[in-house]
């Protein structure tokens, strides 16, 4: 059959039954949007993750206490985890190949200045932090490098505590209140967003 012939049957055959042809070009047309769709959402759902995890770095291991199954007995009995201390932390940064370790704690905790108080999340931590979790100072320093268990009572500041307990005025050496404890602020960090939830600008960073 020559391609004229053939074309000319096609032709034919959409045009005698027009119905039924623009129906079958509307599912080809609706499958192929569907796919587009869902690859563009499954590649827009990589680089989220693929953000999330990797903005403090991609050489990182968390290490946490393991789980404590007592299988309805006296966890006295048959407990062996402990929690980590800061000799586990210490003994980690002496391992060939470790950059850093960073002992990390967390907790809640209202924060006070003058008339004003915001209840965010605090963490405890070491000096290690900016170069961990590649979060820099936008004003101050961060916590300086002293041993964890005289530190003195300093704290860091993220960008939106900064902004709601201080305005546009400096924080650098005045003091707070955390959790009925005096801190003096000795510095700001810049804004770094959200990891899996957690807010980082609305946090403060003390030994």
């Amino acid at each position: 059959m020559r391609s004229a012939d053939f074309l000319s049957l096609a032709l034919g055959s959409v045009a005698a039954h027009r119905m039924r042809s623009l129906l079958t070009a509307l599912g080809i047309a609706v499958g192929i949007a569907a796919v587009v769709l869902l690859t563009s959402i499954g590649e827009g759902v990589h680089r989220f993750v693929l953000g999330e995890f990797t903005q403090f770095g991609t050489h990182l291991i968390a290490v946490t206490p393991g789980k404590t199954s007592t299988f309805g007995l006296s966890g006295a009995v048959i407990n062996t985890v402990r929690p980590l201390t800061l000799e586990d932390a210490e003994a980690l940064a002496r391992l060939p190949r470790i950059e850093a370790a960073l002992p990390f704690v967390q907790g809640n905790a209202p924060i006070e200045y003058g008339n004003r108080i915001r209840r965010s999340m605090i963490f405890g931590t070491g000096a290690d932090v900016p170069r961990v979790w590649r979060m820099q100072p936008r004003i101050g320093r961060f916590l300086p490098r002293e041993d964890p268990r005289h530190a003195r009572p300093f704290a860091v500041l993220g960008a939106k505590v900064k902004q709601e307990l201080f305005g546009a005025a400096s924080p650098l050496g005045r003091r707070v209140r955390i959790g009925g404890e005096r801190y003096r602020v000795i510095g700001v960090m810049e804004p770094k967003g959200t990891l899996l939830g957690f807010d980082l600008d609305d946090a403060v960073y003390i030994p």
